[in-house]
């Protein structure tokens, strides 16, 4: 507050004019004369140098609250003796102090200054008269009614910039998590495009091929007995047979070119989802799972470690952490595969890997060079993640 340009201006026309009433007006205020020795001239120089440099350090300065208290202390108990030995306007030496004592967040200090700078004005030692005096605790209480309201007005801009920092950040994070969220749900959408063109692949070939196969064996057999009972149903059954063999290769061609090839590099992370959905079915425990593709696999045996980890972690979230609900984020980055579990369960405030389950996880984890990290506390259940390196080609 006090760093306002407006507050600025203030204080040093305030100083402007404090300067001036002492060392030009000093010999008709009161103040030293201009025949006093050298000591006495120098003297009030030192005192303005001192004074500005104080309201300097305090404005610039000194951060911490403890500092600007003691500055405005030691200010609030000079002044009383500069205005005795150096004359000028006691109003001039507080304006300073006033506007600071405003800055500070603790009432009790600004109530204690405030009214200590009120009695100062209204002291007859202070003013030439008692008209003065009021004068002068007037303007002063006026200051303080238009300070306090300033104060305000600053404390609700602080409280309106730090809400519309609150929901900056908010709406940072809320676009970041949008924006996983559609790439999460993009890598979902394809690879259940993958697997659903590869399911419906293997029907194919699995029935249609097979009727097709079966067809042309029963007709080979037809052509075989025709042949030998000399009935004109050979050429008939032979050109079916070729017919149906060239719709077979079409067929086959057709699920070559449904079967997606990209459906195998995606085998790791569907046999981790399977895991999860299995799971979710056997014990009811809702287990959501969030998953991204990459532009690089895991390799065979790191599937299968991974895949075993998998199961032991959702079974000790049911077994001893008593989960009804557990997240599941498989996410690839440029060099890791990092697979993390959350889950609803009671927790703990000591995690101790005596038991199988948690020594199984870590030891599986070191034979793919995994990192695992897990942490819990009491309520708030239990979290667990791997991170695997991505496996240098050879």
């Amino acid at each position: 507050m006090g760093k306002s340009k407006e507050l600025l201006f203030i204080r040093y026309i305030s100083i402007f004019i404090l300067v001036f009433q002492i060392l030009i007006l000093g010999a008709f205020l009161g103040g030293y004369t201009p025949q006093a020795g050298i000591s006495s001239k120098i003297a009030p120089l030192i005192f303005i140098l001192l004074f500005v440099i104080n309201n300097h350090l305090r404005l610039f300065y000194f951060e911490k609250q403890w500092q600007v208290v003691g500055s405005i202390c030691l200010e609030f108990a000079a002044v009383p003796f500069a205005h005795i030995y150096f004359g000028g306007t006691i109003v001039f030496y507080l304006i300073g102090v006033s506007i600071d004592i405003f800055a500070l967040d603790n009432k009790i200090i600004r109530y204690f200054f405030g009214t200590g700078i009120l009695i100062l004005t209204l002291l007859p030692r202070f003013s030439t008269s008692r008209e003065e005096s009021f004068i002068l605790f007037g303007l002063m209480a006026i200051l303080f009614v238009l300070l306090s309201y300033i104060s305000r007005l600053y404390s609700s801009k602080k409280e309106a910039q730090h809400l519309y920092d609150k929901l900056r950040i908010s709406e940072e994070k809320l676009i970041k998590a949008n924006d996983e969220l559609e790439g999460y749900l993009q890598s979902i959408e394809e690879i259940t495009l993958l697997r659903e063109r590869n399911r419906i692949s293997r029907e194919i070939h699995d029935s249609v091929g097979h009727a097709l196969s079966t067809a042309m064996i029963q007709l080979s057999a037809m052509e075989t007995i025709a042949d030998k009972e000399g009935s004109r149903l050979k050429p008939i059954a032979g050109n079916l047979r070729a017919f149906i063999n060239e719709s077979f290769q079409d067929v086959k061609r057709a699920v070559r070119e449904l079967r997606p090839n990209e459906y195998e590099d995606y085998q790791g992370l569907l046999r981790l989802q399977e895991a999860c959905n299995s799971f979710e079915k056997l014990s009811g425990v809702k287990v959501k799972v969030i998953l991204s593709k990459g532009d690089w696999n895991l390799t065979s045996k790191q599937s299968s470690h991974l895949y075993r980890i998998t199961q032991e972690v959702l079974s000790n979230s049911l077994r001893h952490g008593k989960a009804t609900e557990i997240k599941v984020v498989m996410n690839f980055t440029k060099e890791e595969f990092v697979l993390s579990f959350n889950d609803n369960g009671v927790g703990t405030n000591k995690i101790e890997e005596t038991g199988l389950g948690l020594k199984n996880i870590r030891e599986r984890a070191e034979e793919i060079e995994a990192m695992v990290d897990m942490k819990s506390s009491k309520g708030k259940g239990f979290f667990i993640k791997v991170i695997v390196p991505r496996e240098k080609e050879v």
